[in-house]
């Protein structure tokens, strides 16, 4: 009697046919590219609006700074170098120019930065309410954008969708804990025009890859030197010949670009690049810089040069090293050899973000990291075949050997 119930309550619980055929059709359509699409974008859209969120509670754009503040940029009264950096600024102050002042007080109330941030004095100043809102969507969209450029760079390179998802994500989201001592609107779209001018040399875009070297350079100085660590990507596909010249065509444009930012801010304050060798020995043979922390995210945490920083950086490369393209450790071995000095004369002790030509190569080899990590986690989870197939087992019509339970073993 027990058993009869329990058939007539499945049959009762059994879905109408066309109920159920509905379902399948809405499963499938689920696992089409569209939906992916969406849910890729959403994840990315959550990480981007996470990392500039975190910056901006830390530093502003930055608010109130003398020498590269928001204000003095907007109004191109900044010292140099930051002065230089002039691509957002230009964007704001074009679109201050066109938008009606109806559309801009709806604007600015919509977004109203003060009620999320204690550190944006600017936005709340009517002078620079509208521009500051401008420049700060312009760095949640450079790095919204520059989430999908990298992961397209990783699937090209063979990591599978879940690490081409993962890692530039993560990077996304650890980007606050790098912006030790500043945080500038200029890094996440440096980022983007990075992701950009690598993605453009692997696939031999000339047009795109100029692009991108002007107005990255417009955005930074330093692009400049982010061009010779593309000559690995262009040899890779060109040859050696045409990759020099494509290199050197790149590296003409951003040097015009930074030859004439300089001569049209050449009486502005400050100086061209500040030497901090000196203290930055001093700040790097003290044990005590290694372990010092800061708030990110509203918990304290690593503070630049941080130790525990510094592992996870040194595991990342070691376990993405091997599975990386050639072309792709020399890349970061070239950047390297250009970032490191320059960090260590020129930056401030433990500035992490100015760590910014190597920061594509870096997720690139996060990505073969968790690649290598995924595959060895599955291949940890596929149990070993039996040596000898039960006698029970058949041969499924499509030629593949199955047991009784329907589990594949081998094709015949």
């Amino acid at each position: 009697m027990r058993r009869d119930l329990d058939v007539n309550l499945g049959e009762k619980l059994r879905p109408h046919p066309r109920l159920a055929l509905f379902g399948a059709r809405l499963a499938a359509r689920a696992r089409q590219d569209w939906a992916a699409g969406v849910l890729v974008f959403a994840l990315f859209w959550i990480a981007a609006a996470a990392g500039i969120s975190g910056g901006i509670q830390k530093h502003g754009l930055p608010d109130g700074a003398r020498g590269g503040g928001i204000e003095v940029m907007l109004t191109a009264e900044a010292k140099k170098p930051y002065v230089y950096r002039q691509l957002a600024p230009l964007i704001a102050n074009a679109l201050d120019r066109v938008v009606p002042q109806a559309t801009q007080d709806a604007i600015g109330n919509a977004a109203a930065p003060e009620s999320t941030y204690a550190s944006v004095r600017s936005a709340t100043n009517p002078q620079f309410r509208f521009r500051w809102v401008c420049v700060y969507y312009l760095c949640f969209l450079a790095l919204l954008g520059s989430l999908f450029v990298l992961r397209r760079i990783l699937l090209d390179y063979g990591t599978g969708a879940l690490p081409a998802l993962a890692a530039p994500a993560i990077f996304a989201v650890a980007f606050p804990y790098i912006q030790t001592v500043g945080g500038y609107y200029y890094d996440a779209i440096e980022l983007f025009f990075t992701a950009l001018a690598f993605r453009a040399a692997m696939t031999n875009r000339l047009w795109l890859l100029l692009a991108a070297a002007f107005l990255g350079t417009l955005n930074k100085e330093s692009f400049f030197f982010f061009v010779p660590a593309l000559y690995p990507l262009l040899h890779a596909r060109l040859g050696r010949r045409r990759a020099l010249w494509e290199a050197a065509g790149t590296l003409l444009v951003a040097g015009i670009v930074n030859v004439a930012m300089k001569a049209m801010f050449f009486h502005a304050p400050g100086v061209a690049a500040e030497f901090k060798l000196f203290r930055n020995i001093l700040e790097y043979i003290n044990p005590l810089t290694y372990l010092r922390l800061e708030n990110t995210y509203g918990i304290a945490g690593p503070h630049g040069v941080f130790i525990g920083t510094l592992l996870v950086i040194a595991l990342v490369v070691l376990r993405g090293w091997r599975d990386a393209a050639p072309e792709v450790r020399r890349h970061v071995l070239i950047g390297a050899c250009v970032n490191l000095p320059l960090f260590v004369v020129f930056c401030a002790p433990g500035e992490l973000r100015n760590l910014s030509l190597m920061f594509v190569g870096f997720v690139v080899l996060s990505g073969h990291a968790l690649q290598g990590w995924d595959s060895a986690a599955r291949d940890d989870a596929v149990p070993a075949a039996p040596d000898v197939v039960p006698a029970h087992a058949g041969t499924h019509a499509d030629g593949l050997r199955v047991t009784g339970h329907g589990f594949p073993l081998s094709r015949e």
